[in-house]
């Protein structure tokens, strides 16, 4: 038999390559993949959060079209993000509308103004022509996005320069239509003030009903118009004279005529 000599340096390299092979072969030890799922899926449930909270019940509801004229609350009442939305300029917003002292000219006062949705009552049913009338819980969801939507610049205190409140006052009514048919109407000026006071119910795009056609349910004239701008009528919401004076009327009902051929 042939004897087979091992230098003591073949078995230091033996005993080396040995224990490279334990370390980084079968007895390597496999760590688990590592998960980034705790800042990817924080950032989504974040995201999610953010988006619930832009929308909510209140808003909805605000929003919300009426069956009988495809009128909502957002078309007249700004609440910061709408003001896209015409007819917002020329009535009150929103905000913090559920703390306010009185609104509606007075009108409403106190904790009616909490129970009524700053007013919203009223126009529910008035402007909206809803058949029923506001639930308890549709003006909470609304004193609720009044809260979320911040604080005003108006007054707490909404009070206007108004013949149509506290009752409408069709004595003082004749006094203004005199007063504007005194004035020299610009049908130019009227073209811009109807397309940003009145197209959105009686425009081309009518949501109520088109302008000339709704003359035949009237006189047809500047003083039926001066009449339906200050009072209001139906659908209609007055426009107090703070936000469209007795020129602007003169101005429209110039336009509006023109347009109707008279």
């Amino acid at each position: 038999m042939t004897q087979i000599k091992i230098s003591s340096c073949s078995v230091i390299l033996i005993v080396l390559f040995s224990a490279s092979i334990i370390i980084n072969g079968c007895g390597k030890e496999e760590k688990a993949p590592e998960v980034k799922d705790t800042s990817e899926n924080s950032e989504k449930k974040t995201e999610q959060k953010e988006t619930k909270s832009q929308s909510s019940p209140g808003k909805e509801f605000f929003y919300m079209k009426s069956s009988s004229n495809n009128i909502a609350c957002a078309d007249c009442h700004g609440d910061g993000t709408n003001s896209d939305r015409p007819l917002t300029k020329y009535f009150s917003d929103i905000k913090g509308a559920d703390k306010r002292t009185s609104t509606y000219h007075g009108k409403i006062k106190g904790e009616e103004v909490k129970n009524t949705a700053g007013g919203a009552t009223i126009c529910w049913e008035s402007y909206m022509k809803m058949k029923t009338p506001m639930t308890p819980e549709q003006i909470k969801m609304l004193n609720e996005y009044y809260t979320s939507v911040g604080t005003s610049d108006s007054p707490t205190e909404i009070n206007y320069e108004t013949i149509a409140l506290p009752t409408r006052d069709k004595t003082k009514l004749k006094e203004v239509q005199k007063e504007v048919l005194k004035l020299k109407g610009d049908p130019v000026k009227g073209e811009t003030t109807f397309k940003e006071a009145c197209a959105v119910c009686h425009g081309e795009t009518a949501t109520v009903k088109k302008v000339p056609s709704i003359l035949e349910e009237f006189e047809g004239n500047t003083k039926s118009v001066t009449y339906n701008v200050r009072l209001g009528d139906g659908s209609m919401p007055f426009f107090n004279m703070n936000v469209l004076s007795d020129q602007d009327i003169a101005d429209v009902s110039e336009y509006v005529l023109k347009i109707n051929g008279q």
